[in-house]
């Protein structure tokens, strides 16, 4: 009984010290950027090598990137797991499995490097919004799969038994009543990739940015200013005059990271919930 006392306040106490780290780095972010917030911060273009102006093309060009992401990482992400949990009795799946389960564990460079050799150079994409989206579903691809399998698995098996005594196929059992029943959990899953995707900065570094652009991207093909990117240029070629739009930058993309997030932790409290 000691012994379990004093374990359980070992991790109490390490939990207490990481979430006060987070709280701090998010305070401090915060703080140092939310008093730059105004609306020509958020609607104009960056202007006199960025010691002026906004971030609206960083803005918009995230967005695009994210939408274009969720556009390709979504269906396969979905039918890959529901592959690997109603059809994944077969070699096939078992290489599917662990081929998701090291895509999970690869540092975001290396995707970066193999969207660079790939995307960019091999298939000639070039420096381009597709080249990213297309290296960063990669990326989320491994959450999405992995989460769809799980929450399909933790349905009843009865339910499908039921569904299949009614009449319905196994495709009608999966569309009409699987995945409908599992759709928090799918979005879930769908919003914590995306908030990974949304902060990545070395594969859209390496494959669809562009450090300075004063129009939106025209097509698919053109490269794209992101919120991450945006705050290492910043950081990495600009003296103290353009360090207020980095920390300006870095406070809205907490923000939005923070709201992701929470959205996410939301809608699993309230799935759990209903399970209970």
């Amino acid at each position: 009984m000691r012994k379990d006392l004093i374990a359980s306040y070992v991790f109490r106490a390490v939990s207490y010290v990481a979430f006060a780290v987070v709280v701090i780095m998010f305070v401090l972010v915060l703080a140092g950027g939310v008093k730059y917030f105004s609306p020509s911060f958020f609607l104009d273009y960056p202007k006199n090598g960025m010691t002026e102006g906004g971030i609206f093309p960083a803005i918009l060009g995230s967005f695009y990137l994210m939408v274009l992401t969720f556009l390709i990482s979504i269906p396969l992400g979905i039918f890959t797991g529901v592959f690997l949990s109603e059809y994944g009795n077969n070699v096939i799946a078992k290489w599917i499995d662990i081929s998701l389960t090291a895509l999970s564990g690869i540092p975001s460079v290396v995707y970066g490097l193999f969207g660079l050799a790939f995307f960019c150079v091999a298939l000639q994409f070039g420096t381009s919004m597709l080249a990213a989206a297309l290296t960063l579903s990669l990326m989320t691809l491994p959450v999405i799969a992995s989460s769809t399998r799980e929450t399909l698995k933790a349905i009843p098996v009865e339910i499908r038994e039921a569904a299949l005594a009614l009449g319905a196929t196994k495709e009608e059992v999966i569309f009409k009543v699987l995945l409908p029943a599992a759709r928090k959990g799918i979005i879930t899953a769908v919003l914590v990739g995306g908030g990974r995707a949304l902060g990545e900065t070395a594969p859209v570094l390496l494959t669809g940015a562009v450090f300075y652009s004063t129009q939106l991207p025209r097509n698919l093909l053109s490269p794209v200013m992101t919120l991450p990117t945006h705050i290492y240029y910043i950081t990495a070629a600009y003296g103290e005059s353009a360090q207020w739009m980095a920390k300006g930058t870095a406070a809205f993309l907490m923000i939005v990271v923070a709201l992701i997030y929470g959205t996410a932790f939301f809608l699993r409290r309230r799935k759990n919930g209903a399970h209970h």
